[in-house]
C-alpha cells in the first residue's frame, strides 16, 4: 500500500486544504447517482479506500459532509448508509419537480437552437434501442432531461437540474421500470420533445407536468414491489 492510502506522505497533506476529500465526495456522490449505492445500502469506508487508494481521513471528512447534506446517515452499528427519502419528502420532491420540469420544458421551447433541438430528437431516437434495457433507458431518460433543462438557457434551472438529480437518486425503486412501461415512457417524451420542437410553450409544460405526475405513480408502484 502506498504513502497516500497508508496516510503518511507528502500527499496526505492535501487532506488539509480539502482537495482529496472533495474528490472523494464527488466519486461517492456519484457513485449514489448511478445507482451504484441504493438508498439503504452501507458504504464501507474501506472500500472507497481501495477504489481511489486514499487514507481513511479524507473519506470520513467527506462521508461529513454527505451527511450533513442528508444524502448519507451514519448508524452505530452499520456505518455510513445512503439515505432514502420518507414519503413526505418523495410527495414534496415530485410537487417541485412537476413545477420545475414544466417550467424548463417551456424555456425550452422558446430558446432551445436548431443543434439542441436535434439533440433530443437523437436521444429519442436512442431510447427506442435500448427501451428492453432498464439501465440504459435510465440514463437516456436522464440524458434527455439535462438536454432540456441545457435548452432551456437558464443557469439556475441548469443549477436546480442538478439538485433534483441528487435527490432522486435517494428514492428507492426510482429506477424500477414495469413490464409495458418504456413503450409509454418513449410516447410522454415524444411528445414533449414534439411540444418542443413546435415552439409551443404551454403544450410542452403541460407535457412536462403530465410526465412528472406518470412518474409518480410508477414510483408509488415500485415501492409495492421492493
Amino acid at each position: 500500500m502506498n504513502e497516500v492510502a497508508n496516510g503518511k506522505g507528502a500527499n496526505d497533506s492535501l487532506i488539509k486544504g480539502g482537495s482529496l476529500s472533495e474528490t472523494v465526495y464527488h466519486y461517492v456522490l456519484s457513485e449514489i447517482r448511478e445507482g451504484h449505492y441504493h438508498p439503504g445500502e452501507r458504504v464501507r469506508e474501506s472500500e472507497i479506500c481501495n477504489s481511489l487508494n486514499v487514507s481513511r481521513t479524507p473519506v470520513r471528512e467527506a462521508f461529513r459532509r454527505l451527511q450533513s447534506e442528508g444524502r448519507l446517515i451514519v448508524e452505530p452499528q452499520r456505518g455510513a448508509i445512503v439515505a432514502e427519502l420518507d414519503h413526505q419528502e418523495v410527495a414534496e420532491l415530485y410537487a417541485l419537480r412537476q413545477e420545475l420540469e414544466s417550467v424548463a420544458a417551456k424555456f425550452a421551447a422558446q430558446f432551445a437552437s436548431e443543434s439542441e433541438l436535434a439533440t433530443m430528437e437523437y436521444i429519442l431516437q436512442q431510447s427506442e434501442k435500448v427501451k428492453d434495457d432498464p439501465r440504459a433507458l435510465n440514463q437516456i431518460n436522464w440524458e434527455l432531461h439535462n438536454a432540456i433543462y441545457n435548452a432551456a438557457h437558464n443557469r439556475f434551472l441548469t443549477k436546480v437540474f442538478q439538485s433534483l438529480s441528487d435527490s432522486m437518486a435517494l428514492l428507492r425503486g426510482t429506477k424500477y421500470i414495469p413490464d409495458g412501461r418504456p413503450e409509454a415512457l418513449i410516447e410522454e417524451h415524444r411528445q414533449l420533445v414534439e411540444a418542443i420542437k413546435s415552439r409551443d410553450g404551454e403544450s410542452a409544460a403541460t407535457a412536462a407536468r403530465n410526465h412528472v405526475k406518470k412518474s409518480f405513480q410508477i414510483h408509488l408502484e415500485a415501492k409495492l414491489n421492493i
